[in-house]
């Protein structure tokens, strides 16, 4: 059996770490407008590490277990939501294309997790949002920060930023903000304001 203070560590440290990589792939997949149903299956995912290896053990590559085990967790939901059900062949398809069956196998290489990072900064900069919640998302989204941690960094209380975040996310959908890396004019006019985000995520996360 394993130390459960161990393992809670352990998959404290995969939420801070690796959590947004995983949503960011998620998001790709769902489509931005399930964004919020991804962070669920990550957090669903993570919970029942909390729940499993203290018993059965820590795999031997935590990450790509969560990864599985979020992906098999948003097929699931798929097959019971309608809506989602022509997402259904995309993932069974990455599901397939790893491989294998073993849950310490790769799942997705570093060039894709990273664009899909890139793309989800690019959204959560996206010039409909606030330059406030652009990092309050930020800081939610690869930070891994609590709304508490959040509303400490702000000096303001946890519901305006539960609101600040629940905005920025509608602003998101109600504008189709496309989960892309812009090109040309587009990407040079919203370069700055990426920058500007990376650098104040930096600043507060630094000082959180």
């Amino acid at each position: 059996m394993q130390d459960p203070a161990g393992v809670s560590q352990l998959v404290e440290h995969l939420f801070r770490h690796e959590s947004a990589k995983m949503v960011a792939t998620l998001t790709r997949i769902f489509g931005i407008e399930h964004w919020n149903l991804a962070e669920d299956v990550v957090q669903e995912a993570l919970a029942r590490a909390l729940e499993t290896w203290p018993y059965r053990g820590v795999p031997e590559n935590p990450s790509a277990w969560i990864m599985r085990a979020s992906r098999n967790l948003a097929l699931d939901v798929i097959r019971r939501e309608k809506v989602l059900r022509g997402k259904e062949p995309e993932i069974a398809r990455l599901i397939e294309s790893s491989g294998s069956s073993a849950p310490e196998a790769v799942i997705f290489s570093e060039n894709e997790i990273a664009d899909d990072r890139l793309r989800m900064m690019f959204v959560c900069s996206h010039p409909v949002i606030p330059q406030e919640a652009q990092v309050a998302l930020a800081l939610k989204t690869f930070c891994g920060f609590s709304v508490a941690e959040i509303s400490h960094a702000f000096l303001t209380t946890e519901p305006a930023i539960a609101k600040r975040l629940t905005r920025a996310k509608q602003k998101i959908q109600e504008a189709h903000v496309p989960f892309e890396i812009p090109v040309d004019d587009e990407l040079t006019r919203r370069l700055d304001s990426v920058l500007q985000s990376l650098y104040l995520l930096f600043n507060e996360g630094y000082k959180a």
